[in-house]
């Protein structure tokens, strides 16, 4: 019976190992009874890299440093765009010396291909897909590499899969990105003839209803038309994921997603709360990572995709591309996003290319402390009365452009499914559009609008997404919080408070150290100080 210590537990993997224990429960209960007693014991977070074997042939010292920081998962890269990029028996080998070595091997493939370079910036080459796979043609008719299904793309991916799992392979990652947009904030889908015949054809329209969809795809405007096409894509897509898992039924396969990926680029989320599921980030580098509001639109995008996934099968994306983008410092606090989020598993990420040997001595020491923080908040959900809110026009039509900077106000907040009656809850331009043209029903006057949203109505509270707007409307409200914690000042500090187990989770934004102040009803309840970029928790 294989090591289950380091994986996670989707139902087919609980039911493969169930069936086997009942089969041998007669001669094996004591062993058996170890194994979910090993189980128990398990850490909550887990720890991966995506990596190759040149890497640790380079540096052979790389096994013992990851070992010892906590790695337990490496993915090599397979198939690609069509091709591989290491064959299945030299993916065994490798497979193997990972297993000698402690760790627990398994692929990841890019099954529709890139509109960019996103594997290895020194190499265009590795980017190309195979030749017969068709380019995805966008609503304009211009063409692009990836992120469509045409034939023989999904036959040929069955084969890989097969191959893979005759080599002992039990898990599998669609990586960078199962989807069909071609960028955050598109409408998504292949624009091509045979693909507007297919669709006419499904859902009964017409030449005059395929040039309102252009039209809607255009000014992405939410008409009935581009619901339909939206649906239509997502059906596709979903279609292709369920034609892989039913091929390879030994081998458990899970999806990247795109940051704030959703319906418009093709993925009907609720359609995958059952498999290993990657978060959307975006944030690769220091110039977007390094700023409080990138921090808090990937907080944002995680938030909003844990709304549909267990934590047990979340991983993260916690990636630096090209391999040295992101600085030590700031790859490591990226492990705070899955913190806050309760994502369970950690995915370092740098394409093909390993991130510089030593991060590890940035990298371990947080590590090991974002695993004992999650210790303390795992399945806790945060409460407060900033309402972070992703609604379906921002899903459909959205630029995934988020109102996110209010997480770092030191505000109590809370993931909601729909618009709440209190707090405040802070809307896209997308959605705040909803509300006026009656898609989102509501008789609150709580929500909060950028002004270039130009919404006007009783509803909404205009402002800029701003710092010192951020802080004047929380200095403005404090006087209505009623048992309700805050942090203190106009310092950027992210505040998760999960009122259930009386405790709280802090990060402090800032290249700084800072002094936190907790305050509720007038009294200070905790005073913390925190190193630059750091978290913790706080009994409250």
């Amino acid at each position: 019976m294989e090591n289950l210590g380091s994986k996670h537990i989707t139902r087919r993997v609980f039911a493969k190992h169930a069936a086997v224990s009942i089969t041998m429960l007669s001669g094996m209960s004591l062993f058996s009874s170890q194994i979910f007693a090993f189980e128990k014991q398990k850490s909550v977070r887990q720890f991966h890299i995506s990596l190759q074997e040149d890497a640790w042939k380079k540096h052979p010292e790389l096994i013992g440093i990851m070992k010892n920081a906590g790695i337990t998962d490496v993915w090599m890269a397979s198939y690609l765009q069509g091709k591989w990029y290491h064959t299945p028996k030299e993916l065994k080998q490798s497979a193997d010396f990972l297993k000698s070595k402690g760790f627990n091997p398994h692929v990841l493939t890019v099954p529709l291909g890139h509109p960019g370079n996103a594997i290895d910036p020194s190499d265009d080459s590795l980017s190309e897909k195979k030749k017969n796979w068709k380019n995805a043609c966008d609503y304009d008719g211009s063409l692009y590499s990836g992120t469509s299904i045409h034939p023989p793309i999904i036959k040929d991916n069955i084969e890989a899969h097969k191959q893979l799992a005759t080599e002992g392979f039990d898990i599998l990652f669609l990586d960078d990105d199962f989807r069909l947009g071609k960028f955050p904030g598109k409408i998504g889908g292949c624009f091509c003839n045979n693909c507007k015949n297919d669709f006419l054809q499904k859902y009964d329209y017409n030449s005059n209803d395929w040039k309102a969809l252009i039209k809607s795809v255009k000014k992405q405007n939410p008409t009935k038309v581009l619901r339909s096409w939206v649906e239509y894509i997502c059906d596709k897509e979903y279609d292709m994921f369920v034609t892989l898992q039913k091929a390879t039924p030994q081998m458990e396969i899970g999806i990247m997603v795109m940051y704030f990926g959703a319906e418009k680029s093709g993925i009907a989320l609720d359609k995958y709360q059952d498999v290993p599921f990657r978060v959307g980030e975006m944030m690769f580098g220091d110039n977007d990572f390094g700023k409080v509001k990138g921090k808090t639109d990937e907080l944002f995008s995680a938030l909003f995709h844990m709304r549909f996934v267990k934590p047990e099968l979340a991983y993260s994306e916690s990636t630096t591309y090209p391999k040295d983008a992101l600085s030590a410092k700031n790859m490591a606090a990226k492990l705070t996003v899955s913190l806050f989020t309760d994502v369970r598993n950690t995915m370092f990420m740098s394409g093909l290319q390993s991130f510089p040997i030593d991060y590890w001595k940035t990298l371990a020491p947080a590590m090991k402390k974002s695993a004992q923080l999650h210790e303390e908040i795992a399945g806790l959900k945060p409460k407060g009365p900033f309402k972070h809110f992703w609604g379906w026009d921002s899903r459909l039509v959205g630029k995934d452009q988020p109102f996110s900077l209010f997480l770092a106000s030191g505000i109590p907040f809370e993931v909601v499914d729909e618009v709440t009656s209190d707090g405040w809850v802070f809307l896209s331009n997308e959605d705040a559009k909803s509300v006026v043209e009656g898609r989102i029903v509501t008789k609150s006057n709580n929500l909060i609008v950028r002004k270039e949203a130009k919404v006007v109505g009783d509803h909404f509270i205009e402002m800029e997404e701003t710092s010192d707007d951020i802080f004047a409307f929380k200095k403005s409200i404090i006087p209505s919080l009623k048992n309700i914690p805050y942090v203190d000042g106009d310092t950027p500090v992210i505040f998760s408070w999960y009122p259930s187990a009386k405790k709280a989770l802090l990060w402090n934004l800032s290249e700084e150290k800072q002094q936190f102040t907790i305050i509720m009803n007038g009294l200070i309840l905790q005073k913390i100080s925190l190193k630059p970029l750091d978290v913790d928790i706080v009994t409250i």
